[in-house]
């Protein structure tokens, strides 16, 4: 497996447990901003090669357990971020997931908080 298509799988993973599990909706806007930045993220990697990771990592995601469980496996994913992409990347990730908040027209408190907290994981600062 290419290190685009990790990358992708664990931007895909991250951003999918970001925009469901903190306000607990997944809307079809969230969801085409989140393929849409995960594309943009890895453009070497054709939009069929995204559509198939993003199919696999929801089927992933809905064999796991609890909410906890999916952001700790979210948290894990945002630390194995830090160390494999530059500054800029992370960066963008941070305006990524403001993005994905965005998408259905309110940002929660629980997105707003996660947000924060992998900004410092990440060790961006936060994108408004």
């Amino acid at each position: 497996m290419s290190d685009q298509v990790q990358l992708a799988q664990a931007l895909a993973f991250l951003y999918l447990t970001f925009g469901h599990v903190t306000d607990g909706v997944l809307t079809p806007e969230e969801m085409r901003t989140l393929a849409a930045r995960v594309h943009e993220r890895v453009p070497s990697l054709p939009q069929e090669t995204i559509a198939l990771v993003l199919r696999q990592i929801v089927d992933l995601y809905k064999t796991m357990g609890s909410a906890e469980q999916k952001l700790a496996a979210a948290r894990d994913q945002a630390h194995q971020l830090r160390h494999h992409v530059d500054d800029a990347t992370r960066s963008a990730i941070m305006g990524d997931l403001v993005e994905i908040a965005k998408a259905d027209g309110f940002v929660s408190d629980e997105e707003l908080a996660f947000i924060d907290e992998l900004s410092t994981t990440l060790g961006v600062q936060r994108s408004h």
